[in-house]
Order: C-alpha cells, then sequence, then structure tokens
C-alpha cells in the first residue's frame, strides 16, 4: 500500500456517487481489492491447512475456515472494523497476516473514532505479540543445544508484534489525514471561486450602474442645451417676425441665426440620442436571446 491509497482507503460515497460497484468509488479500487482477496484466501487457506493438521481437525474445515476469513477482505471499505475483529480471531490459528495488515491500515485510514482504532490496533497488536510469544517458546524448545537469554525471549515477539502493527496503523493515519486535507483545501478552493464569481458580478453590476449614470447626467446636460437652443430659436423667430417689415436685412441675419440655432440643437439632439441609445443596445446584448428574431430556427 502506497500514500495514493487516499482512494482506497475514502468511505464510500465521499466524493459523489460511486463510479464503480456497490460501495467502490472507483473501478481500479475495485480491482485491487479483489486481488488483495484473493492473495488472502490462498495464504489463509494454505495456513488453515498446517492448522488443520497441527490442531487435528479435518482438513476440508481448516481450508474452508481460512477461505471464510481471507474472503472478509473484500468488504474493507465498508466494514473495516469487523475485517479487523476477524484478523484478531483468527490470530491463535495463526493465520490472516495479510488481512490484519490490511485490515488495520484501512482502519486507520477510514473515518473510525481514533479510539476505536487505537482499541482494535491494542487488540491486534496484543493477538500478534502472544501467538508471537508462543510460536518463539515452541521453536526454541525443539533446539535443545541452543538456551536464548530471557531478554530475547521477551523482547523478540514485542518486536515482532510492534513491527506488524505500528506501519500499517500509522500509514492509515498520515493517509487519512492527507485525504482529509486535501478535502478540506478542495472545499475552500471551490468557497473561495463562488465568492470571487459573487465579487465579479457585484463589481459588474457596479460598473453597469456606473456607466448608466453617466449616460443619464449626459442626457440630462444635453437636454438643458437643447432646450436653450429652442428657446434662443424661439426668441429669435419672434425678432425676426416684428422686424422683417421694418428692416429687411436684419430680418435677413435673424433668419440665418434661427437656422445655424436649429441646426446646432438636432446635431445635439442626435448626440443625445446616441448615448442613450448606445446604453440601452449595452443592455439589449446582456440580455439572453437578445437580437434573435422571434421564430427564427437554431
Amino acid at each position: 500500500m502506497t500514500t495514493s491509497g487516499v482512494v482506497e482507503a475514502a468511505e464510500p460515497g465521499a466524493r459523489g456517487a460511486p463510479a464503480g460497484p456497490w460501495w467502490w468509488e472507483r473501478r481500479r479500487g475495485m480491482a485491487l481489492d479483489v486481488a488483495l482477496t484473493v492473495a488472502s484466501v490462498v495464504e489463509c487457506a494454505a495456513e488453515g491447512y498446517a492448522f488443520a493438521g497441527e490442531a487435528r481437525i479435518p482438513v476440508v474445515l481448516g481450508v474452508l475456515l481460512g477461505v471464510v476469513a481471507g474472503s472478509v477482505l473484500l468488504v474493507r471499505r465498508r466494514w473495516p472494523i469487523a475485517v479487523v475483529l476477524v484478523a484478531v480471531a483468527v490470530s491463535p490459528a495463526e493465520m490472516g497476516l495479510l488481512l490484519g495488515l490490511v485490515g488495520l491500515y484501512t482502519l486507520a485510514a477510514s473515518e473510525v473514532p481514533r479510539r476505536i482504532t487505537a482499541v482494535l490496533a491494542g487488540m491486534s497488536m496484543a493477538g500478534t505479540l502472544l501467538v508471537t510469544f508462543i510460536q518463539f517458546q515452541r521453536d526454541l524448545g525443539q533446539q535443545e543445544e541452543y538456551v536464548a537469554p530471557e531478554w530475547v525471549v521477551l523482547l523478540a515477539p514485542v518486536l515482532m508484534s510492534l513491527g506488524l502493527t505500528a506501519p500499517p496503523v500509522f500509514l492509515g493515519l498520515y493517509v487519512g489525514a492527507r485525504r482529509r486535507l486535501v478535502e478540506s483545501l478542495r472545499e475552500r478552493a471551490d468557497g473561495l471561486e463562488r465568492e470571487l464569481s459573487l465579487l465579479a458580478e457585484r463589481a459588474e453590476e457596479r460598473a453597469e450602474w456606473a456607466r448608466d449614470e453617466e449616460r443619464r447626467r449626459i442626457a440630462r446636460e444635453m437636454h438643458d442645451v437643447v432646450a436653450h437652443r429652442v428657446s434662443l430659436m424661439v426668441v429669435h423667430a419672434a425678432a425676426l417676425q416684428a422686424v422683417a417689415v421694418k428692416d429687411p436685412e436684419r430680418a435677413v441675419k435673424n433668419a440665418g441665426l434661427v437656422g445655424d440655432l436649429g441646426r446646432q440643437a438636432l446635431t445635439e439632439l442626435r448626440e443625445m440620442l446616441g448615448v442613450l441609445r448606445s446604453g440601452s443596445a449595452v443592455k439589449a446584448d446582456a440580455e439572453p436571446g437578445a437580437g434573435a428574431e422571434p421564430g427564427a430556427g437554431p
């Protein structure tokens, strides 16, 4: 097992709907579990065969016990506690080495409370220590020419049980913590992305509001200018009417002035309408479906 097992130790459904069958999130994880289960079944069956000879029970019963115990590894993601309990239960029969190692790793990497993990790891270590101590004593008893020091007899089983328990537990704790950190960072990144999106939308709304205000201000100013031009046209037209008979030259001059004022008023009116139309065009382009003719096909 490597640290890439972040997905392997994750609980079912931790990141959405499983892509694989049953409780597997990925088909690759299912293939890995099937391979581990096959290896565990073969190992436990072989150890069950040896156990049947030592316990003087039918070989079929010993092999069947090993097959059943080894196949429990298939549900390690769903029920990691059950896998560890089965490994502890069959440890007196000196079987289930792979079952215990993978079970402890999966248990430590899962969301099971740390107190339960510590208790089960302690049970597994105690069972391994007991079995190792008995086997060590038996092996030393068969070698009459060699007498091991007492501290070796006591220390060797402790070191072996620690070596079979601590590494998978610590590796599982590391992988579980790393997975939770990655999920936390992913959630935080998603939250920041949503917040930035909202800020961008608000900034766009404020910019649009500022543009509309500027257009309205320009339109008001140009409206005042046009109104002033039209007022001057009215005044000069009245003067033109008053002096048309008495002073023809002045009447012609006033007529030209009225024409100039009219042309200026028209020019400024066109500019004001252009400003207002540009704002309306921007809003129309921003609306979904704007510019599409009714009934037009895709």
